[in-house]
């Protein structure tokens, strides 16, 4: 299986839009928790912020953004999922390319401690992994010294960091590796190729662990959360197709292995709805780093005396 055909679930014109399942956590939508979070945060749309957002797909995530913004950059690797996203948000600067890549595009260009929002929504994962391993002709291949991956990786997500302004924030949010859904996505994959260690949560693990270091040099506050919720679809065939389309990208050994085949069909008829929808268990970190004041200015003054 080549890199495009791994890719192809992206970049064929509206395939990702029509498999998407939307996705509710204690009955609110993952759109909506994110708008949920800016008006905690900035109250009633401002569109006075300095925004990026990696990943942005065809915009879905983004609607929340837009109207906090002033200025908004949206990035995506997908040539199909830019169009689509420039023609949505046409005031919108956008960069085709990889999260790595435009990151540093941008503190080339001086956008470093500009950002009042850096946010990464399901996407972050994809290049944080890219660094542990690769897609060739021949598979999956974990790159050969995982120790200087995880550096690189690490180093990744100081640079995002570094594009924060100060009292800015770093929103991302990403699947939950241990939710049934995912057990089930990790098996599938581990037929391919076996993860780094830690499992397919690995990328998860990354981030934060980036994060609490920063944190423990004085540069913000990592504060990090853990909902429960489903993927709803609307019918059998749609559960399947989530599965086999975008989370197996159609990958012809996981197609033609009728033991995972008889493992997801079974997932999903579990999972049904008298009314005949699907909810299938899921969960979602939602991970926010505010860079600041040190974390030692939170301990009350009388403490500090």
């Amino acid at each position: 299986m080549t890199d495009a055909e791994f890719r192809a679930v992206y970049e064929a014109t509206g395939m990702y839009d029509r498999l998407l399942l939307p996705h509710y956590f204690g009955g609110i939508e993952d759109v909506d928790l994110i708008g949920t979070w800016l008006d905690e945060h900035y109250g009633a749309p401002i569109s006075a912020l300095e925004v990026t957002e990696f990943g942005c797909g065809t915009g879905r995530m983004t609607e929340a953004l837009a109207p906090f913004a002033r200025n908004l950059v949206l990035v995506d690797d997908s040539e199909v999922m830019i169009s689509a996203v420039s023609r949505r948000f046409p005031d919108a600067r956008t960069l085709c390319a990889d999260a790595g890549d435009a990151t540093q595009s941008l503190l080339a260009a001086g956008r470093a401690q500009s950002f009042d929002l850096v946010t990464a929504f399901w996407s972050l994962s994809y290049p944080i992994g890219a660094f542990f391993e690769e897609l060739t002709a021949a598979g999956v291949r974990p790159h050969p010294d995982q120790a200087t991956a995880r550096d690189r990786a690490h180093a990744f997500v100081v640079d995002l960091l570094r594009l924060v302004a100060p009292g800015g924030h770093l929103l991302a949010m990403l699947f939950d590796a241990e939710s049934p859904e995912q057990q089930l996505v990790t098996r599938a994959w581990e037929i391919v190729a076996p993860f780094p260690d830690g499992g397919r949560s690995y990328t998860r693990d990354v981030l934060i662990h980036a994060l609490r270091s920063a944190e423990s040099q004085g540069v913000g506050t990592l504060t990090h959360t853990r909902r429960g919720g489903v993927a709803w679809a609307p019918s059998a065939r749609a559960a399947l197709e989530w599965f086999f389309g975008v989370h197996f990208k159609h990958h012809p050994r996981l197609l033609a292995d009728t033991d995972l085949a008889a493992a997801v069909a079974e997932f999903v008829e579990c999972n049904t709805m008298p009314n005949g929808g699907v909810a299938l268990p899921s969960g979602v970190h939602m991970i926010d780093f505010r860079v600041g004041a040190h974390p030692a200015t939170s301990v009350p003054k009388g403490l500090r005396a």
